[in-house]
């Protein structure tokens, strides 16, 4: 490899690589998948890659950090029905999604678009 290509420091030693622990990682990706966190706010604010800590969220996703947390993470209860498309049309069944919490049930159809379910769940959140 060419010399050039070669970081240097001021002291003409080449740098070491730094070394993170597995809680370090696992604390850094639990911060970066909070709500409304930006992934790339939080590398900045603890001076990494980006793709390094998209890299550390894959393999914490994988559980190669060992058990995945789900602190915070409130599970919803849903269930898939058929159900008539309408009331007057009873033939016509159609996959449904419905989402219950407490005495309030959301029916909505299955192929519902993933940005309209997002709203709907982030409206149950609060």
């Amino acid at each position: 490899m060419s010399d050039a290509l070669l970081a240097v420091g001021e002291d003409g030693v080449q740098p070491r690589r730094r070394r993170y622990s597995r809680e370090f990682k696992r604390q850094v990706v639990e911060q970066s998948l909070q709500p409304g966190v930006s992934a790339a706010q939080v590398a900045r604010a603890h001076e990494l890659n980006g793709n390094l800590l998209h890299t550390w969220r894959w393999h914490y996703r994988s559980g190669l950090l060992g058990p995945v947390g789900h602190q915070g993470v409130a599970l919803i209860p849903v269930a898939l029905s058929t159900t008539s498309a309408t009331e007057r049309a009873p033939v016509t069944a159609k996959q449904c999604l419905s989402i219950q919490c407490g005495e309030l049930v959301i029916t909505l159809p299955s192929d519902v678009d993933p940005s309209t379910l997002k709203t709907v769940l982030a409206a149950l959140r609060t």
